[in-house]
């Protein structure tokens, strides 16, 4: 418990970061280990996806998802694609197939050429890019069934708290500022997902308040409560 109100004010007052050793995403992989909050990911992924479906996993990272997905959901076949080669190294050493790709690329759009996935799984990056419209209009035309896409909440209680303070909201940054280029509040999301032209089914908090006795309050207004949405 002591821990977890040590990191609720680091979180509210924590100076934004701004690691030097942070030059490109093979540095991000290198530096970052075990994140709990992919494993949540995956576990609520894996309630929506059939055995035996063919899945791709966009900015895989170290393979956690995929790893999950393909020991409880017995995909036919799943592939991670990322930009950094070190995360993709991470992820064929585990046994899986992955390829490192710019998701903006020519050789991107042709390796999805005549391909179609049951579903495409894309957490936790499109607030890393510039124009995310323009990925989520090209992956919209490979898919079957669903994509699953996470954000971090810029409208997270502890976002607006830091506002109050006169600082910017984190959302979920960690090793420097300039990581996120786009922000958005659970409300924007929906209404630019919608604007893009997607039918939304459902969403879920990933990862949310620090204390268990309070997740009550995640499903009563996650547009507050929620750290990250799927």
């Amino acid at each position: 418990m002591i821990k977890k109100i040590k990191t609720f004010f680091w979180e509210l007052f924590r100076a934004m970061p701004l690691d030097d050793n942070f030059k490109n995403y093979d540095e991000y992989w290198k530096n970052r280990g075990f994140h709990a909050p992919s494993l949540n990911r995956a576990k609520i992924i894996s309630q929506h996806i059939k055995s035996e479906s063919r899945i791709l996993d966009i900015g895989c990272g170290d393979g956690t998802i995929m790893e999950y997905l393909s020991k409880n959901n017995k995909p036919q076949e799943i592939i991670g694609i990322d930009i950094s080669q070190k995360a993709v190294n991470f992820v064929n050493e585990k046994g899986f197939k992955a390829f490192k790709f710019d998701i903006f690329s020519d050789e991107f759009a042709e390796f999805l050429k005549d391909k179609k996935f049951d579903y495409i799984i894309i957490t936790e990056v499109l607030e890393h890019v510039q124009n995310p419209e323009i990925i989520m209009n090209l992956i919209k035309k490979h898919v079957l069934d669903s994509i699953f896409v996470s954000i971090p909440n810029a409208g997270f209680f502890v976002n607006r708290i830091r506002l109050l303070f006169g600082k910017f909201p984190l959302a979920m940054i960690q090793q420097h500022i300039k990581e996120h280029i786009r922000f958005w509040t659970l409300t924007d999301f929906l209404y630019w997902c919608t604007y893009l032209g997607f039918n939304i089914d459902s969403y879920f908090v990933s990862s949310g308040l620090y204390f268990k006795p309070l997740e009550f309050l995640e499903k009563l207004s996650p547009s507050l409560f929620a750290q990250q949405i799927i």
